[in-house]
């Protein structure tokens, strides 16, 4: 009887014990996201509200911006009423948290970025807001502001929601544009994916270095990258002379220099895909 006794004490235990381990493996992570590294939590937003199209406005009138993602107003408006939408009901409903940092200077208008992490009740799993709204195909990604490993980590949602053709990925002037049929006054100072196959690619060590998608750089699109962003690129194991007569993909705000031009700033937004069918 004591044996039986002693056993089932035992088992009691090790079940405890592994309970209390995948809580503690699940709260790391939780607190180990690749957005949320360096990063501080704050207290929750409580009745925060949302204001359009990318400000998180909490009772003591700090103002944050959802950092990661494009501050764009969404078109046609139904886009736009349902990433406001999904917002207010992270907001209200799922115990929200803001991660920022303690370095983050606000913008002009006040505003210092965060992300906001969520654990919805019927879940209890965390869940980070922008990555959520980016798998939905509510929000563009925005790199720039963001590490390598957390760009990664929210494009991989924004590209299953774009392949999948969700929300505004259904729309024409968000879809991918082909590099050989850019109509430069419609696209000009807006934020774009391009995608096309590089015809020449003139990399400089100390200089800017460029990939040409067509015969005359004067007219045809271009993507440059500066020495800095270069070595960037570089350093995450790729080769920009590799990509010569490679089909690419390229994002960011279209310049024009003679024809549309995009600069490499980010690692993240330049990267080897298949064109879409």
């Amino acid at each position: 009887m004591r044996t039986h006794q002693l056993l089932l004490f035992v088992l009691i235990g090790l079940c405890g014990t592994a309970l209390s381990l995948a809580s503690s493996q699940a709260d790391e992570r939780a607190a180990t996201h690749p957005c949320l590294e360096a990063l501080s939590p704050l207290a929750p937003t409580g009745t925060s509200r949302f204001s359009a199209p990318a400000d998180i406005i909490t009772p003591a009138g700090n103002i944050w911006l959802l950092d990661g993602i494009l501050v764009e107003h969404l078109k046609p408006a139904s886009l736009a009423q349902q990433k406001q939408a999904e917002i207010t009901k992270v907001l209200k409903s799922a115990r929200p948290t803001i991660h920022a940092s303690k370095k983050a200077k606000p913008d002009r208008r006040g505003r210092r970025p965060a992300f906001i992490q969520s654990t919805p009740e019927a879940t209890h799993q965390p869940h980070l807001l922008q990555e959520q709204l980016a798998a939905m195909g509510l929000v563009r990604i925005d790199v720039d502001t963001v590490s390598n490993v957390c760009a990664k980590r929210l494009l991989n949602a924004e590209q299953k929601a774009r392949q999948a053709k969700l929300g505004l990925w259904k729309e024409a002037q968000y879809q991918p544009k082909p590099s050989n049929r850019l109509h430069l006054s419609a696209i000009v100072s807006t934020y774009q994916l391009v995608y096309g196959r590089v015809r020449t690619v003139s990399r400089m060590d100390h200089s800017t270095s460029y990939l040409n998608f067509g015969p005359n750089w004067k007219k045809d699109f271009t993507v440059t990258l500066s020495e800095k962003s270069l070595t960037r690129w570089e350093a995450e194991n790729k080769s920009l002379d590799a990509l010569k007569n490679a089909y690419i993909y390229v994002r960011g705000w279209v310049e024009t220099r003679g024809g549309p031009l995009i600069r490499v700033h980010h690692p993240e937004q330049l990267w080897q895909e298949k064109p879409p069918r």
